[in-house]
This record gives C-alpha cells, structure tokens and sequence, in this order.
C-alpha cells in the first residue's frame, strides 16, 4: 500500500512506552501500517528488549529514559518523585541529550507520536512539531471518571499531564463507546494486529488463562485457586494457563491432567484464546481488546491499579464479562455458566463498536498535517 500521489510521504517518530507489552504491540501495527503506505519511521522506547523488538521488525529504534512516577493514595507528590529519580536523573537526562542530538542529525520528522512517555513530546516542543497521542490512557486525563472502589484517576492523569503537558491531537482508543466535547480528541476502536484479526474462532471445551506480576502482586494465588476450582468442579474442561517465564518455575506444581501451566508466548496465546470458550486473566487493555475482537467473554482479576479497575468495571457493567477482587469459585462457575450469553453479548458489541480498523483514519489524519517544507501549526496550550 502506498500513498497516493498527491500526499507527501512523511517522517515519523513514534514514542512507544516500553513497560510490558502492550503499547508496543499497538504502535508497531501503527507503524507498519504507515511503512505500508511509504511513509519513513523511527522508534522511541525504553529498554532493550523493547528496542529489539521494533528492530528486528526492520525500524530504527533508540532507547531512551523514563522516569519512576508511583503513586501513593492516587497521587504522585513530588518528594516521592524526586527521591525515585534524582539518582538516574543525571544519566537520563544524558540520554535524553544524545536522542535530541540523534534526531538532528538523522532527520526531524514531520510528526511525533506519544504513546504513554515523556520523550517524544519533549522531543516535539524541542524542534517544533506536531504532536499526536494515540494511546488508551488519555480516557484519565480528558474525562472526569469516576473512581472505583478505592482507586481515582488522579495519578493517571498526573502522570499524563507531565509526560506531555500538551498535545495538538488525541486518538484513545476504547473497546467501549466514549464521547468528548473537545475536538481535539478522537475516540476510535482498539489497534488490533491483523494477525490477531485473521486468526480462524472456534470455541472448544478449553478456557486459556493469563495472569501476570505488578510488584509484589503475583499470579500465585489466581493460579492456584483457578486450577483447584477447575479440577474440583469441571474435569471435563481443558484449562491452558499463560504465565512469565520468571513464574513458570514456582507455577508448573499446579499443572495436572487437563491442566497445563506454560511460558507466554503471545502467537501460542493467539491461537488458544481464539479457540476459547472463556478467558480468565488480569484486566490488561489489549488482552481484553484482542479477546473481544475474538469474540471471547473475559472473566477479569485486576491489578491494584485504577486502569485495570477501570477496565474491569466496564467490562462487567455491560455484561461482556465478569470481573472479581480475586479468583473464587462460586464466581468462576457463575461465569462459566453464562458463557453463552456473555459471548453473545461480546459478538454484538464487537460487530458494532470494533469492526472498524482505526489505523486508516489515523494515517489519513497524519497525512493531512503540514509537512516540514510547509508552515507548522503552533502546538496547543492544553
């Protein structure tokens, strides 16, 4: 795919946050898509294996710093901010220093993307470019949400606020429908990877889990729970658990007959949530994106952060899934017992609100941007 002859191809650098997964699967279908249609594109992330990754997908790809901002009781004080950073600081900034001088020297893009980071939008105000976010976490900082249990969103949107103070456009991508007055943000349906899209449904007796680490909050304890409830209550099920490598070795205890434990290996996660009559995991963004393109109910375990909270809540307030503090046997047979209905549910929702692909709207937005050769609209001061 190439873009037509009247649109000028651009230089682009995404900014992809480089904790976990997720964003990184997002952007590099982003960028490929934007190859695609001839367009030139560079990669800024945070740490090497993120690096590597977008490599070995043929991008230049630079490490840069990202700063420790944990929240405390919903907020990020500035105290704990200083004492997490003002050791690497120094050596971040460096960093930061040689990526600016890289990107001189390499070619300013035309654009920017920010994708949850702080170093594309420093990289934007710098040299005086566009720059667009286009991420599932801007919901925190454009709209008043409500908190759930005893989570808010304040650090959320704290954390958003400092890695970029303003943008010139928002693209949040929600499973959900969301609206906004302001029209400088864009609600458009979840980046799902067109090897997701393409993977042949089924639905068998099998149920694929995934549950990983936040901190001190392991997957030990949903593994254990789910497996027992499993060989207790449903023999004839097949259960496949997905877990990190640095979990396999205290885990494999739990695996017995139908019961598999196994090291995540996304393709292998693919392909046995699709054929899937139940997902159980924690309530990570993409994974519930990816299983509802799938056309797959999730039951969900959140993580003691306000997004996956958030993220369960939805989830469960329109009976696409269900969502619990913790595993627990009643609740997991319940959702068992409603998998029909919730995937018929999850089908409708999806062939309604995520059958559109949003990377066309996304390029064909970038597309419209004045070019380096032309005048530049000055950021905005939200």
């Amino acid at each position: 795919m190439i873009v037509s002859g009247n649109v000028r191809p651009l230089n682009v650098i995404i900014g992809v946050n480089g904790i976990g997964m997720g964003h990184s699967v997002r952007q590099s279908v982003i960028a490929q898509y934007l190859r695609d249609r001839g367009h030139e594109v560079r990669i800024v992330t945070n740490g090497g294996a993120r690096v590597e990754y977008f490599r070995d997908l043929g991008f230049p790809a630079w490490d840069a710093w990202m700063p420790t901002l944990l929240a405390r009781a919903d907020r990020i004080s500035a105290s704990d901010a200083v004492r997490a950073n003002i050791w690497q600081a120094p050596a971040g900034l460096a960093k930061h220093m040689r990526l600016r001088r890289i990107v001189r020297e390499t070619g300013v893009p035309d654009v920017f993307i920010t994708d949850y980071e702080p170093n594309t939008p420093r990289l934007a105000y710098h040299f005086g470019r566009p720059l667009i976010s286009v991420d599932q976490q801007s919901k925190y900082r454009h709209l008043d949400l409500p908190t759930v249990g005893r989570y808010a969103r304040t650090a959320d949107e704290q954390r958003l606020r400092y890695f970029a103070p303003r943008v010139d456009r928002s693209f949040i991508c929600s499973y959900v429908p969301l609206k906004a007055d302001d029209r400088r943000l864009e609600f458009i349906a979840p980046v799902i990877p067109d090897s997701v899209r393409s993977t042949p449904v089924t639905t068998e007796p099998l149920a694929t889990a995934y549950f990983s680490r936040y901190f001190d909050h392991g997957p030990e304890e949903s593994v254990r729970t789910l497996t027992a409830v499993f060989r207790q209550y449903v023999p004839d099920r097949a259960l496949r658990i997905y877990v990190q490598p640095t979990e396999i070795g205290k885990l494999r205890q739990y695996a017995d007959g139908k019961i598999e434990i196994r090291t995540f290996d996304r393709e292998a996660f693919i392909r046995d949530m699709a054929r899937s009559e139940a997902v159980f995991s924690n309530a990570g963004f993409n994974l519930i994106s990816e299983a509802f393109v799938l056309g797959k109910p999730v039951h969900l375990i959140p993580l003691p952060t306000y997004d996956q909270h958030w993220c369960a809540k939805v989830v469960h307030v329109a009976e696409l899934g269900t969502s619990v503090p913790r595993i627990d046997g009643g609740a997991v047979l319940d959702f068992l017992n409603r998998n029909r209905e919730l995937r018929a549910n999850v089908v409708r929702h999806r062939d309604e609100h995520l059958a559109v692909d949003p990377r066309e709207r996304i390029a064909a937005y970038l597309e419209s941007l004045p070019t380096a050769g032309s005048p530049i609209f000055a950021p905005t001061t939200r």
